[in-house]
């Protein structure tokens, strides 16, 4: 009934809903770089960045409005610049008694207004600005890129190790099975005790269990690759190639500070420290043109006179009650705020590189004693399994060396993959990249 029990339960969680996929490494990535939501994310910041690039061209063209406005006054002095405007004054509208008693007067407006920036330094360099922010969110995603592919690597190697350790549980448990029908033999035979019996059906169960975990492990890795790639139809992934101890690719163990991360910060200072320019040189004057065209009428729909007027503007904002210092000394406050961040990333990244060659260096050193106990662990396994068979050990004792045959196989495994993590996190820290 356990066995029964335990064979429905794996096939049910193995030969789920999900379809079984066999997965490449370099097809992950590339899904990956299609259509993970986060790159989308990225993918926007970069399009806000060149839309702040383009609302600064506001500084340099021109500004054009029209507008058309109706007015009705008897106010002496407005009635009068109105028949000005309209070109309709005469002899007689020189009449005192009209000049301070004037009739009321309609008066409609079409004016076109134009402004030309022609020279404002603060422009400049907020322009220089955004586009050191484009390079810098530019260079956040690649390095966004390279994160998620990490992930997806660590991924991959687990889901291999998952695998592996499946193939192992199921060999553990066909011996388990084996071993439990010797004992039942046995015990008909009156070799054996019912209590041995049982003894081997606890092992085998616990050894069904740990199969069971690893299927629903390598059904949890699978979801992660899945929202990885941007995938929304889920499935239980099959690693192509197996697991292997994976060899470092970069020779040079040094950290390198020509990383997409530690560029986009080198630019996103320099963006700041542009502004802290920008604000200085908010205190240069200004020069800008201007100029107006006008139609007059005293009718809504006409526009009988027309006058225009152009003019260049020179403004100085000498005092504005410490505003732009304060704002220059705010901006360089930030400025030092990003370097001293950036200095202090730096650090922690190297520390995490020191601390991945130690751990690569101990992983190498596991893989060495994992494999010496593997092999030692099936010698005596065998040996064991010889005498049990002649009815020369007890039950108990072929269990304990099962059960520590399964274990050390199980740590080989996973002192590969720990060593395949290193090297992936280590090529990940040293790696440089093109500043282009």
């Amino acid at each position: 009934m356990t066995k029964q029990f335990f064979t429905l339960s794996f096939l049910l969680m193995t030969f789920s809903a999900f379809a079984q996929q066999p997965l490449q490494l370099s097809e992950a990535i590339k899904e990956m770089k299609a259509n993970n939501s986060e790159l989308k994310i990225q993918d926007n910041e970069i399009k806000l960045a060149n839309s702040e690039l383009n609302a600064t061209q506001s500084g340099f063209l021109p500004k054009l409005s029209v507008s058309h406005t109706g007015l009705y006054t008897n106010d002496p002095l407005n009635a009068f610049g109105f028949k000005l405007q309209q070109s309709v004054v005469s002899q007689a509208d020189f009449n005192p008694t009209l000049l301070n008693n004037p009739d009321g007067i309609f008066n409609f407006n079409t004016k076109l207004s134009v402004q030309q920036p022609i020279l404002n330094f603060d422009v400049f360099e907020a322009r220089k600005a955004v586009k050191e922010k484009i390079k810098a969110v530019t260079y956040q995603k690649q390095f966004a890129q390279e994160q998620l592919a990490v992930e997806i690597k660590k991924a991959y190697t687990n889901l291999q190790f998952l695998y592996e350790a499946k193939k192992a549980v199921q060999g553990g448990i066909l011996a388990y099975q084996e071993t439990l029908r010797n004992t039942e033999n046995f015990e008909k035979q009156g070799f054996a005790k019912p209590t041995d019996v049982l003894m081997v059906k606890v092992g085998l169960s616990e050894v069904q269990n740990k199969a069971i975990e690893i299927v629903n492990n390598i059904a949890n890795v699978s979801d992660y690759l899945s929202w990885l790639m941007g995938k929304e139809v889920q499935a239980i992934y099959i690693p192509t190639t197996e697991l292997s101890k994976k060899e470092l690719q970069n020779i040079s163990l040094n950290f390198s500070e020509e990383r997409f991360d530690i560029l986009a910060m080198k630019k996103g200072i320099e963006a700041q420290s542009n502004m802290v320019m920008m604000n200085k040189k908010s205190l240069l004057p200004r020069l800008n043109a201007f100029g107006e065209y006008n139609l007059h009428d005293k009718k809504i729909a006409g526009f009988g006179a027309n006058s225009y007027l152009a003019g260049v503007s020179l403004s100085w904002n000498i005092f504005s009650g410490n505003e732009t210092r304060n704002k220059i000394t705010k901006s360089q406050i930030n400025v030092n705020k990003a370097e001293t961040e950036m200095q202090v990333y730096i650090e922690k990244n190297k520390l995490e590189l020191q601390k991945s060659n130690r751990d690569l260096t101990a992983n190498q050193a596991k893989i060495n004693l994992a494999e010496t106990a593997k092999k030692q662990a099936l010698e005596s396994l065998k040996i064991l399994e010889n005498r049990y068979a002649q009815g020369l050990e007890k039950t108990a004792d072929i269990l304990i060396s099962k059960a520590s045959a399964l274990e050390k196989q199980v740590q080989l495994l996973e002192a590969i993959k720990e060593y395949n993590l290193s090297t992936i996190q280590i090529e990940f820290l040293t790696q440089q990249y093109t500043n282009d």
